[in-house]
């Protein structure tokens, strides 16, 4: 979201427009496809106040004018009811467009296109957004034999917060091309170095699919309800979690 924020404020570029409602006024949606030309809006609304447009990206609001030369972060709060409106429109993102996005991702994501530490008796399986260089990351790859212990699979799929071209994402295409792809990422999270190889990967498409999804940072812990926790969850909190029912 960073790049996201630099790219906004920066002088932008019109170019085509995507990810906008039809009635988004032209110039705004212009705006928006150079804000975020791989990643297009989830929701573009009117918001509460005339002459305001709620944006949302992923689990973000921002306020942009029609004009789209000026934003806001929220929250939008509306004083008499103290009802804040940012955190209602991102609830309803969440439970009508986001869930089943990351529903429908998890049903066509193969374990051969994810790194896979498997329990030895299954009870629970979690997909890990992950950043080699992401010291929450490394903290819940070092308990990975304790997620495993308490029944729970994970499987990690990449995402490399600085994006393509990055020393990070550099790591993962290392990581994905070695021969031993769990030793590897186990290395990489050690600080050790791995070998650069080039090859075929998935790396560049799971980085934008969690953009899609609503992924902002590492780790990001995808529950095959289509329930998204960031940040690091122990094992044994992770366990409670995940024999709670989504509410």
């Amino acid at each position: 979201m960073k790049r996201l924020l630099a790219c906004a404020l920066a002088g932008l570029t019109l170019l085509t427009v995507t990810g906008a409602r039809a009635d988004t006024p032209a110039a705004l949606a212009a705006v928006l496809a150079k804000v975020s030309p791989d990643a297009p809006p989830t929701s573009v609304q009117p918001s509460a106040i005339a002459g305001l447009y709620e944006v949302i990206f992923g689990s973000t609001v921002y306020y942009f004018s029609a004009d789209g030369k000026h934003m806001l972060g929220g929250p939008l709060v509306e004083l008499a009811s103290r009802r804040n409106l940012s955190a209602a429109a991102l609830q309803k993102v969440e439970r009508e467009q986001l869930m089943p996005q990351r529903v429908a991702f998890l049903r066509q994501l193969r374990d051969a296109d994810a790194i896979v530490f498997a329990a030895a008796k299954p009870q629970h399986r979690i997909t890990v957004f992950t950043d080699i260089d992401c010291g929450y990351c490394r903290e819940l790859h070092r308990h990975v034999g304790q997620y495993n212990a308490a029944g729970i699979s994970v499987r990690y799929v990449a995402f490399p917060r600085a994006g393509e071209g990055s020393e990070s994402f550099k790591k993962a295409e290392n990581v994905w091309c070695a021969a031993d792809r769990k030793a590897a990422l186990t290395d990489a999270k050690a600080g050790k170095t791995v070998p650069d190889k080039v090859c075929e990967n998935p790396v560049a498409e799971q980085f934008h699919a969690g953009e899609k999804i609503g992924v902002s940072g590492t780790p990001a812990i995808l529950l095959d309800d289509g329930r998204l926790l960031p940040g690091y969850v122990p094992p044994d909190e992770l366990k409670r979690v995940l024999e709670q029912p989504a509410g």
